[in-house]
């Protein structure tokens, strides 16, 4: 049967080579009812991969597979041996203000890119109160391991992997309800040591999950990082909007001006007997958005389960199928915006 699929698959071709002479397909998994292909893609733009899968599924079914299809793909290998050169795209998630679930929807994006086939990390810059680890269930006895001593006699960290996310923060060198009072200089020189000497890997997406405000953080952040764009978060009130306002003026400022991907409504509505209840007002997000030229990446509604699911460490995406379509939804139109 492989045999026979990938026969066919040299039928499929990009750049006048097939698929497999050209060794983008990097194995074939044979399941009970559904073929698994994985491919290592070079071009990351999104209709590049939604036509490359299409005319796969469409070859594979003319061959009478009565099972379904999978496509996993991919980035390909990069080229550059620099630690940033081997991250292909750095995303940052900031929201103004705090309490607004940017940590939460960090973590989806996060996982919904893995599941999606990408290599992904996830760094905690938040100094001052770090949730990552709470969001992935990251036990302070397991942190031990992220440093590594290399044979240079030099120490590096080593991010932590939960549900296939590379994990860095600050919250796992102190202890839990431990408070870090550092002042700005003393922060920002602990972030750029994190930054710097954190052995990612090779990375196709880096998020940043950023703190709230305007401040030392998000400068040094910028000063850091060739940054793709920046994912703002926010509630529909005006109270979370005006905070949002200000990094919005901030990102466009002509020192910093990083490009601003869109803009997602948290905590939108919530559902009561299949009726819609919008508790911080309804549509500000969009409004806003339409106002300030920025795009409109989606909503994502006020449900228990999410806090719950939160509270628990597991990342919201792989528990609710309506919640998982949403972030996938979002995080398409992400990549979209790249």
């Amino acid at each position: 049967m492989i045999q026979k699929i990938k026969k066919a698959l040299e039928n499929v071709f990009i750049d006048n080579k097939n698929i497999i002479q050209s060794g983008m397909v990097k194995n074939i998994d044979l399941l009970e009812d559904e073929i698994i292909i994985h491919i290592s893609l070079s071009n990351p733009t999104m209709h590049a991969k939604k036509k490359l899968e299409r005319d796969i599924s469409k070859i594979i079914i003319e061959q009478n597979v009565n099972k379904k299809i999978r496509i996993k793909t991919t980035l390909d290998t990069l080229v550059g041996k620099s630690k940033k050169e081997e991250i292909r795209n750095i995303i940052a998630v900031a929201s103004g203000k705090g309490g607004v679930g940017k940590s939460t929807i960090s973590t989806n994006i996060s996982v919904s890119l893995v599941n999606m086939g990408y290599r992904v990390g996830l760094f905690d810059a938040d100094i001052y109160g770090p949730s990552i680890p709470l969001m992935f269930n990251i036990i302070e006895d397991k942190v031990q391991s992220s440093i590594i001593h290399h044979k240079n006699g030099t120490y590096v960290m080593k991010p932590i992997t939960s549900y296939g996310v590379k994990i860095l923060s600050i919250g796992f060198f102190s202890k839990s309800g431990q408070a870090i009072a550092w002042r700005g200089p003393m922060a920002t020189k602990a972030l750029r040591q994190l930054i710097n000497e954190t052995d990612w890997g090779i990375l196709d997406f880096l998020i940043i999950d950023l703190p709230p405000g305007t401040g030392d953080i998000h400068l040094s952040i910028l000063q850091e990082f060739s940054l793709k764009g920046i994912v703002l978060v926010s509630t529909p009130q005006k109270i979370s909007l005006s905070d949002v306002h200000r990094s919005v003026g901030m990102l466009r400022l002509k020192s910093v001006l990083v490009p601003i991907l869109g803009i997602i409504e948290n905590m939108s509505f919530f559902v009561k007997k299949k009726e819609k209840f919008y508790l911080f007002g309804k549509d500000g997000v969009k409004k806003f958005s339409k106002r300030m030229n920025i795009d409109f990446l989606g909503e994502i509604p006020l449900i228990q389960e999410i806090r719950e699911s939160s509270d628990l460490g597991i990342p919201i995406v792989l528990k609710n199928r309506t919640i998982r379509k949403i972030f996938v939804k979002i995080t398409n139109n992400i990549m979209n915006n790249l």
